[in-house]
């Protein structure tokens, strides 16, 4: 299998969209959701926004899109119901012993691998190439995954190496907080 991992661009956005559109939480089935799911749905103009605001990497593996990874600043994500409710919690966190509102920080996700294409890398190169694109700008990282994703919770605290840090609740439905140091080796 051939993988690239590179800055979103304008051709991408139809198999993106698709790639969501198949992940999304609410178009699964409970057997499937056992395999990962997307919380939140967004649209071609916000997946923009997200890449211009920080960055948006695509994995491409064998001329197919495989996967997606978004990133974007606190302030903007604060328009988010569900993003602010983690952003409101940072106060009380902390990453090694430091407050994590402290850390100039960016928002990470949501992070998208087509179920053709998992557990073979994918994850790990989409972060890696996000890891080139907020070096030098971002000290962490921070995002979510709803307590019930424990595939992708597993993916992200196992698999990468990123640090559990808390949670929240939201809509009836408990997220924990994740973060990692951009400059960190991911495994």
């Amino acid at each position: 299998m051939n993988c690239s991992f590179r800055r979103l661009r304008e051709a991408d956005y139809p198999a993106l969209l698709a790639l969501q559109e198949a992940n999304l939480r609410e178009n699964l089935t409970p057997e499937q959701r056992s395999e990962g799911f997307l919380s939140v749905r967004f649209t071609r103009e916000q997946f923009a926004a997200m890449d211009a605001n920080v960055a948006v990497v695509v994995g491409q593996c064998d001329e197919m899109l495989a996967g997606y990874l978004c990133a974007s600043s606190v302030e903007f994500n604060r328009r988010f119901a569900l993003l602010a409710a983690m952003i409101e919690s940072y106060p009380r966190l902390t990453l090694w012993e430091q407050p994590l509102v402290e850390f100039t920080s960016f928002v990470c996700g949501p992070v998208c691998v087509d179920r053709r294409f998992r557990g073979r890398g994918v994850l790990r190169g989409l972060y890696r190439a996000l890891m080139r694109e907020a070096s030098g700008q971002f000290e962490i990282g921070v995002g979510f995954v709803a307590q019930e994703n424990a595939r992708s919770l597993a993916a992200h605290v196992e698999g990468l190496g990123m640090h559990e840090v808390g949670s929240f609740d939201f809509d009836g439905r408990r997220f924990a907080i994740l973060a990692f140091r951009v400059e960190q080796e991911i495994r």
